[in-house]
């Protein structure tokens, strides 16, 4: 009886060692990620037209406005928000990394309602002139960082805009998940501009 106390034991306990093991040669959690408009959706589906005199959406990124070159944001446009819009963010992501999350290059939030672009090359710090606020970026930095993918790979840049209903309660260098959940409830109307790079 001990015998096949001490076998059934054993038997388990090598299963369980087998599920440890197998739970950690598990693959961690891959991409696509989901972008923020992705996670906030606009009322109604209100959309806003995004576009940059500095490229056309869905061709390449100037390299002037990445790491390999000047490391400078692009300017941006968009059409005017619907009817209560308060303030507009914008977000900056690169969604092709295999990972949960994007990795972000640039958070600006609480621009005013009459605001409706951002110039090249806005400097970084926490406040900007018209009053706008900037979150953290990849580098935990308030402004923007470029595009620096792995050499030979092409990644979209998405640059959302979104129209709120308020102003976010929130300090300089927010995080972009802080920004995110401060937003959910408030966004009227929302648009993507994408910029393709390539590594080198």
């Amino acid at each position: 009886m001990q015998g096949l106390v001490r076998k059934t034991v054993a038997t388990l306990a090598f299963a369980a060692l087998c599920a440890a093991g197998a739970q950690a040669q598990a693959p961690a959690q891959s991409g696509p990620p989901q972008l923020a408009k992705q996670i906030i959706t606009a009322r109604g589906g209100g959309s806003l037209r995004v576009t940059s005199s500095a490229f056309v959406g869905g061709d390449a990124l100037p390299e002037r406005f990445t790491q390999n070159g000047e490391n400078i944001s692009p300017p941006l446009t968009w059409s005017k928000g619907p009817p209560g819009t308060a303030a507009y963010v914008v977000l900056a992501e690169d969604s092709g990394v295999q990972r949960p999350e994007p990795i972000i290059h640039w958070v600006v939030y609480n621009i005013p309602s009459t605001v409706d672009r951002l110039p090249m090359a806005v400097p970084a710090g926490g406040t900007l002139e018209n009053g706008a606020i900037q979150g953290k970026n990849v580098r935990g930095d308030a402004g923007y960082v470029g595009p620096k993918p792995p050499a030979g790979q092409t990644h979209p840049y998405h640059f959302q805009v979104f129209a709120l209903t308020q102003r976010l309660n929130l300090q300089p260098n927010a995080d972009r998940n802080a920004v995110i959940e401060a937003m959910k409830g408030k966004v009227l109307a929302e648009g993507d501009l994408i910029g393709m790079y390539t590594g080198k």
